[in-house]
């Protein structure tokens, strides 16, 4: 069977690296570890989340662009995980990487799910819709990657002007109101959930396209770099214009909250500002991590690209264990903001040395082994 041209593009558009792991992936995926724990962890033990301000202001900065890297990670992982496949255009290979994105994906939504028991914040769900999603789309071009990413933010950007985002939120306790209704599991994961199929799964897309660019290539690295860092800027100079404005000249509906949330680069909810801010900074922190641990290959990765490819467990595990554990001890909402984030770099630094000892003894963290067990 001949290829179609659209196959022949993909193939073109992902002509591997010379080292089958990009080390500097691994790294990236840990780095977005880190800003996800530290969130989390002041999230949960600070008092006051708002003082002292510069501390608050970068936890608010990496609040949406550290998920953002990891996500937009978990497309490049899909990508370089069905290349071979793609690069053969044998039928039988396609069927087999298919099959495992499935099996995989409901693996993820049951994680997920059992997950959103303790958190509200997961994201594994989007993970698992995002995989049975890209099992169709494993020979699908560039364009059409990037385009179905454009379509996911639309859409939602759309649903929040016409719908009622805020319906089942209190945003005093951070609590979803009707979660394990029908109705509510589907729009929490869907639409209105801290992170939901819309349009988090868009940065996936995006994360597939990136996926077949040598990001390692020094030409190749220096461009995404530079485009990343100019969309970012570009989007958070836009939202501070427009939030002024609004601010300083308010027009009817558009009150001090609405225009933050419409015109702001927060998380929540995730409209077009926010993406392009999150993205470009997501995409410029992956380019430059591939670069650098390119050009300086070495052990003084080890530990980070550990980490990095048990990223899986060690999401898990800071909420079960980490997130857990505050809980238990009752240090929840009752400390400074600083010793928050202290808590979150304190297991930051120990789950790095755990991650490098593992490594040196299996091939594969904990649910990452289960994983290939259970999904292949």
């Amino acid at each position: 069977m001949g290829e179609t041209g659209e196959q022949r593009h993909v193939v073109a558009s992902t002509e591997a690296p010379a080292s089958a792991r990009v080390v500097g992936y691994d790294v990236a995926r840990s780095l977005a570890l880190l800003g996800m724990i530290v969130v989390h962890f002041s999230l949960v033990a600070a008092s006051d989340r708002s003082d002292p301000v510069e501390l608050a202001g970068l936890l608010a900065f990496l609040d949406g662009r550290a998920a953002a890297a990891f996500v937009v990670l978990a497309g490049i992982g899909l990508t370089l995980m069905s290349r071979q496949a793609v690069a053969s255009a044998d039928p039988a290979a396609l069927a087999e990487v298919r099959r495992t994105f499935v099996r995989r994906g409901l693996f993820l939504l049951v994680i997920g799910f059992l997950n959103l028991t303790i958190w509200a914040g997961d994201i594994l769900r989007v993970y698992g819709v995002s995989l049975l999603l890209a099992s169709r789309l494993l020979t699908a071009s560039g364009r059409r990657l990037l385009a179905l990413a454009f379509w996911f933010a639309l859409a939602f950007a759309v649903l929040v002007v016409v719908g009622d985002f805020e319906k089942n939120w209190d945003w005093q306790t951070l609590t979803y109101r009707n979660l394990w209704t029908p109705t509510g599991v589907v729009r929490n994961l869907f639409y209105d959930g801290f992170r939901s199929v819309l349009p988090w799964t868009g940065f996936v897309l995006f994360g597939m396209w990136l996926g077949r660019l040598d990001l390692s290539d020094r030409r190749t690295g220096s461009r995404v770099l530079v485009a990343a860092v100019a969309v970012a800027v570009a989007a958070e100079v836009t939202s501070g214009l427009l939030v002024s404005h609004f601010l300083v000249h308010p027009t009817d509906g558009l009150d001090a909250e609405t225009t933050k949330a419409l015109f702001g680069t927060e998380s929540m909810p995730a409209l077009p500002l926010f993406l392009l801010a999150a993205g470009g900074t997501a995409t410029a922190v992956i380019a430059l991590c591939a670069r650098v641990a390119a050009a300086w290959p070495g052990r003084v990765w080890r530990p980070l690209a550990a980490m990095g490819q048990m990223a899986l467990t060690w999401y898990f595990v800071h909420i079960i264990f980490g997130l857990g554990t505050l809980v238990t001890l009752g240090v929840v909402g009752t400390e400074p903001l600083p010793v928050g984030a202290g808590y979150g770099l304190l297991f930051f630094g120990s789950a790095l040395l755990l991650s490098w000892a593992c490594k040196s003894v299996s091939r594969h963290g904990p649910l990452e082994w289960v994983m290939r067990r259970v999904a292949g």
